[in-house]
């Protein structure tokens, strides 16, 4: 019988999964990670394992990533990323566990009008954005017992633009930073709480966890500099490209609903560099 303590996150040595499960053990849940020596485009072994670990929880981070991600390899983006899910689903339901399928606001196209809701339909306008949606698709019709999490800008310290951005400054080199590309960046402390949370609340849906607000790449950047006590002005150089713009906003209506209140984007990030000591007060 699945054991809802013990949580299996598949792709764990990725730059989301990594962190799920350093949080996920934090909170007191049983991890056990699993990643490219255990493909999910592998529905037998899949299987075989979870019969053996038999967790309560599978989250899905496996997957083809956006920059890798192009018409030229568009059908292993499928494979892994729409099929690849179809199958922690499948192998959810034979164990009896919830599967997290995270997912990404690239299932929405990349230029917006206004702010979308989970009520929203998708319509992704990139090879990548097509697979995760298709990955949403088949969790939603393969298990009942799902959660699907879209987000936008998800950052941490150890890797991606925020360590690159702290790097540039501490380097004294200059760091480039587009004006021209919109969303709310989130950080992974805020989304594997709300995460946890619909889990213990034994939700089901889609949901966006993401904080509030809209900023370009440059006004986070200039943010993360801020706190970290650096002058944005000598770091940052703007740039745009109107071929690669962007308008991507979230709302978590669903999580609004049930009386949550999520940070703005500001707060979340002061929030975060204090709790990992990259405030400069």
């Amino acid at each position: 019988m699945s054991d809802n303590s013990i949580v299996w996150v598949t792709g764990d040595q990725g730059f989301v999964g990594s962190v799920i499960s350093h949080r996920m053990t934090k909170a007191g849940f049983t991890v056990i990670g699993t990643d490219e020596e255990l493909s999910v485009c592998e529905p037998e072994r899949l299987e075989a394992f979870a019969e053996e670990v038999q967790p309560g929880i599978i989250i899905n981070c496996a997957g083809i990533r956006r920059d890798a991600t192009g018409l030229s390899n568009r059908v292993k983006a499928y494979e892994v990323n729409a099929l690849g899910a179809r199958n922690v689903a499948l192998v959810a339901n034979t164990v009896g566990a919830t599967v997290v399928q995270v997912s990404s606001d690239d299932v929405y196209s990349s230029r917006l009008d206004e702010p979308v809701n989970e009520f929203d339909n998708p319509h992704p306008d990139t090879p990548y954005g097509k697979s995760k949606r298709a990955g949403e698709m088949m969790v939603r019709n393969t298990t009942p017992d799902h959660i699907i999490i879209r987000s936008s800008w998800l950052y941490h310290a150890y890797s991606g633009r925020f360590k690159d951005i702290l790097d540039a400054a501490i380097a004294g080199k200059k760091y480039e930073a587009r004006v021209d590309q919109f969303a709310a960046p989130t950080s992974m402390a805020t989304y594997v709480e709300f995460m946890i949370k619909a889990l213990e609340q034994k939700a089901t849906g889609t949901f966006h966890i993401v904080s509030k607000g809209r900023a370009s790449r440059y006004d986070f950047a200039a943010k993360i500099l801020e706190l970290a006590g650096y002058d944005p002005g000598t770091v940052l150089v703007p740039k745009t490209d109107p071929k690669t713009a962007e308008n991507v906003v979230l709302e978590s209506l669903m999580l609004e609903m049930v009386g949550v209140e999520m940070p703005t984007w500001e707060e979340d990030l002061e929030a975060y560099m204090r709790e990992v000591d990259l405030l400069a007060v």
